[in-house]
C-alpha cells in the first residue's frame, strides 16, 4: 500500500539529535505514514541507539545506512529517491512533526493540492543551543510565533520566485517549500525527470523551493505548527548564531564536493549563508530554468557579503567582477546598483536592531515554553498552547479551504 505521506530525514554524525526525532515522529498513531532515514554517519551509533528504543520493531521506519560516501546534496537526493509515500514532508535530523501534519496530507490529496507550506510558527531550541549574543537564553525553549493564527493564503509561485531572486535568494520564506512543507511526490519525480535529480547546489532547502517554483503554479500556505524546525548546537542554526558559519569552501562539507565540480559565477568563494543559498539557487536555475538566470539579483548578494563578511574582500571583489561581466554592464552602472543595494541593506539592518531593542528580553515577547530537553517532548506543549488560543485542526482546515474557493 503506498503511504499517504512520507517524512524524510537525511543524518549524518548527529545521533544525539535524531534518536529524539525519529521516536518523536514514530510517536504518531498514524498507519498511513512512513519515516525514511538516510544515515551517512561515520559510526552506528545511531543505528544502536534506535535498536536500543525498539524503534526498529515499527514497520513504518525505513532506515538505511548507503553503502557509498555521499555529500549533504547526495544524501538529500538519496533519502528522497526512497520515499514512497503520496505527500513528501523534508525535515532536519533534529526537527519534529505535529500530529496534524498526516490529517493536512489528507486534506491536501482530497483538495488536490500540490504543495502545502506551514509557517513556522512554532520552534525549538535544544539544551545545547548557543548564541554569540544572549549565550544559553534560549536553551531549551520552545517558541511560539505572534502570527500562530490558522490564517492562510494562496500564492503564485512565479511571482513568488521572482521575488525571492530579487531577494538574491536569501532565504526560503514565501516560495513552496520541500523542506518544512508538504509536496505531492510526483512534483518531485518531475523535477528528477527534468534535471536527474531532485535537489542541487549547496543548500537542499533552497534548491527545492526555486524548483518547485518552476513545476508548481500555485500553493497554499497556513499559520498553523505542521512541523517544528528544532535548532541544535550542532546544526547550521546553531553554528550561525555563534558567528560560524563562514569558512573555506573546501573546508565546510556543505560546499566542499564544489570546489572541483564548479561553482556560480558572481557567488563568493567561502562557505557562509549568503554563498550557499546564492549557489542552489542559481544551479537550480542553471539546470531547470537557465533563462531565469538574469532576473537573480547579483547586487543585493554582492552588497550583503561585503556587508557581513568585510574581510572577505579577496573573494567578494572577485565575485563583483564576475557578476558585472555575467550581467554584461559596465562599471559605470554596476557600482550605483551595489550601493544603492548596501543602502537598502543597512537601513533594514536599522529596523531590525530598532524593533529587537523595543523588546530587550531573550524572546523577543513571544510566548515559550522552557526547559524542554528534547525534540520529542514538544507535542504535549505544542498542543496545550493551541488549545489556549482556541485552534485546532478543524478550525485549520476551514482556514485553508476558504482560500480555495
Amino acid at each position: 500500500m503506498t503511504p499517504l505521506i512520507s517524512i524524510a530525514v537525511p543524518t549524518h554524525n548527529r545521533a544525539r539529535y535524531a534518536v529524539h526525532a525519529i521516536r518523536s515522529i514514530l510517536a504518531l498513531r498514524c498507519p498511513e505514514l512512513e519515516l525514511v532515514v538516510s544515515d551517512t554517519s561515520d559510526s552506528a551509533e545511531l543505528l544502536e541507539r534506535l535498536q536500543g528504543q525498539g524503534s526498529l520493531d515499527d514497520a513504518r521506519l525505513r532506515y538505511e545506512r548507503p553503502a557509498q560516501a555521499l555529500d549533504m546534496n547526495g544524501n538529500h537526493n538519496a533519502v528522497l529517491e526512497r520515499c514512497r509515500g503520496q505527500y513528501v514532508c523534508l525535515i532536519g535530523d533534529d526537527d519534529t512533526v505535529t500530529a496534524e501534519l498526516p490529517l493536512a496530507a489528507r486534506w491536501a490529496a482530497e483538495r488536490g493540492v500540490q504543495v502545502l507550506v506551514p509557517n513556522i510558527v512554532a520552534s525549538y531550541f535544544w539544551p545545547d543551543f548557543r548564541s554569540s549574543k544572549l549565550g544559553f537564553a534560549h536553551a531549551g525553549r520552545l517558541y511560539f510565533g505572534k502570527d500562530l493564527n490558522a490564517a492562510a493564503s494562496r500564492s503564485d509561485s512565479r511571482v513568488a520566485l521572482q521575488q525571492a531572486l530579487r531577494g538574491a535568494a536569501q532565504g526560503t520564506d514565501g516560495l513552496p517549500k520541500l523542506y518544512h512543507g508538504l509536496v505531492r511526490r510526483d512534483l518531485l519525480e518531475e523535477l528528477k525527470r527534468r534535471s536527474g535529480q531532485y535537489v542541487h547546489g549547496s543548500s537542499p532547502d533552497m534548491s527545492a523551493a526555486v524548483a518547485l517554483s518552476l513545476v508548481c503554479p500555485e500553493f497554499v500556505s497556513i499559520n498553523y505548527p505542521l512541523t517544528v524546525p528544532g535548532g541544535s548546537g550542532g546544526s547550521n542554526t546553531g553554528r550561525s548564531a555563534m558567528n560560524q558559519h563562514r569558512g573555506r569552501m573546501g573546508e565546510d562539507s556543505q560546499t566542499k564536493a564544489f570546489v572541483n565540480q564548479g561553482w556560480s559565477l558572481g557567488v563568493p568563494r567561502y562557505f557562509a549563508v549568503e554563498t550557499v543559498w546564492a549557489h542552489a539557487a542559481l544551479d537550480t536555475l542553471r539546470v531547470l530554468a537557465p533563462t531565469l538566470l538574469g532576473e537573480f539579483n547579483f547586487a543585493r548578494l554582492i552588497a550583503a557579503c561585503r556587508l557581513n563578511h568585510p574581510q572577505s574582500v579577496a573573494e567578494n571583489l572577485r565575485a563583483e567582477q564576475e557578476a558585472a561581466r555575467v550581467l554584461g554592464i559596465s562599471d559605470a552602472s554596476w557600482s550605483p546598483q551595489l550601493h544603492r543595494e548596501e543602502r537598502s541593506l543597512r537601513r533594514e539592518a536599522r529596523i531590525r536592531l530598532m524593533r529587537r531593542l523595543l523588546r530587550p528580553t531573550a524572546s523577543g515577547g513571544r510566548p515559550f515554553v522552557p526547559d524542554i530537553d528534547n525534540v520529542a517532548e514538544v507535542a504535549g506543549p505544542v498542543g496545550m498552547h493551541l488549545r489556549k488560543l482556541g485552534l485546532d485542526w478543524a478550525h485549520a482546515e476551514s482556514c485553508l479551504s476558504t482560500v480555495l474557493n
